[in-house]
This record gives structure tokens, sequence and C-alpha cells, in this order.
């Protein structure tokens, strides 16, 4: 029933729309289907390079340099030598701290992440020197890479404690957070915190 009716209102739109809407509608879907079924490239239309000219063309290629020359004076050629860790000033034992030395001479590093100063602190890289020895290196720590670490289950532990719950579960980042623990462990009525 409703295909006829659709049928019905295309027939009546068309004896109710002017001749020249009429004659661009059909011409515009001629365009269509032309431009649907014609062949962008006929190969019968390519001619053929003769022996001569493709000798020609072989002789005049001349290939461009995979890498550039580069100035002897390059910045690349004589790279910066950094020695040692940054340190404090040249009285410290050992050598940690704001300052670096750059091809022997005393520099203040801008480009730390030491903001808190931690690096000149002894037990903190005593403790990182064991981890590494236990743990080893990596780009980063979570269960999914790794597993469970006693690591991992000494915080959680302290976490759980620091909040007064029974026990507490450690996320690598935010989003695996909101996309398993929330829905698991809630319902409509529970506050998060």
């Amino acid at each position: 029933m409703s295909s006829l009716w659709i049928l019905q209102d295309m027939y009546n739109a068309m004896n109710d729309a002017p001749i020249y809407h009429v004659i661009l509608e059909v011409f515009l879907a001629v365009l269509v289907v032309w431009l649907v079924f014609r062949k962008s490239y006929n190969p019968l239309e390519s001619q053929e390079l003769t022996e001569a000219e493709k000798e020609e063309i072989i002789k005049e290629w001349v290939p461009d340099p995979l890498v550039e020359n580069v100035p002897e004076n390059h910045p690349a050629l004589t790279p910066k030598l950094i020695n040692g860790k940054a340190y404090i000033s040249q009285y410290d034992s050992p050598p940690v701290g704001k300052y670096i030395q750059i091809d022997g001479c005393n520099c203040l590093n801008v480009a730390t992440h030491n903001f808190l100063g931690l690096v000149e602190n002894k037990e903190i890289e005593e403790t990182a020197i064991k981890c590494l020895q236990k743990y080893g290196v990596g780009s980063c720590g979570p269960r999914g890479f790794y597993g469970t670490v006693d690591v991992h289950l000494d915080l959680e532990e302290k976490l759980a404690k620091f909040v007064n719950m029974e026990e507490a579960v450690v996320y690598s980042y935010g989003f695996s957070t909101v996309a398993s623990a929330i829905p698991a462990y809630s319902k409509r009525a529970d506050i998060i915190f």
C-alpha cells in the first residue's frame, strides 16, 4: 500500500513541477549514470614508447640525493657531552642537584624533572636502585603488563587503611577505572568517592 502511495506521490510531483525543473533533474540523473559507468582510463588510447624514447628518458633521469649534504659545522655533528648526574655545587659529594656539567662548563639545568629535589636524597636513590634490581626496568608497571607484584598489594593495603575500608583496588589510569571498576563494584544508590 505504501509503495503505491509513494509512486502516486512521485507522479503528482512530476505533473506539478515546472518543465525546466524536470529537464534539470533528468539531465542530472543522466550525468550521474554517465559518471558511474564511464572509464577514467582507456588502455587503447595510450601510446607505446619507442625504444629510442625510452633510452632518452633513461639518459635524462638524474636521481635526487637520498640525504642532503650536511655542512661541517652542523650542530648534530658536534653533540654536547653531558657528564654524570646533575649536581648542586662543585663542593657537593655526591654531585647531584640543579646544576649540570656540559662540555666541562657548569650550567643551570632548566630542563630537569627534579622539581621536588628528590635526586639529591641518597635514601630515595638507594631505594630506587633496590627496586630496579628486584623488579627490572619497564615503561610502566601496571598489572595488565607485568601481573600482580607485592608492591601492588602493599599499596592497596595502605590505601585501604588510609580510607578506612576493607580493601582497595589500584588501576593504572582513570579510564580503566571508569570502564571496569565502577560498573563492577557499584549500584545505582552507591556513593563513590
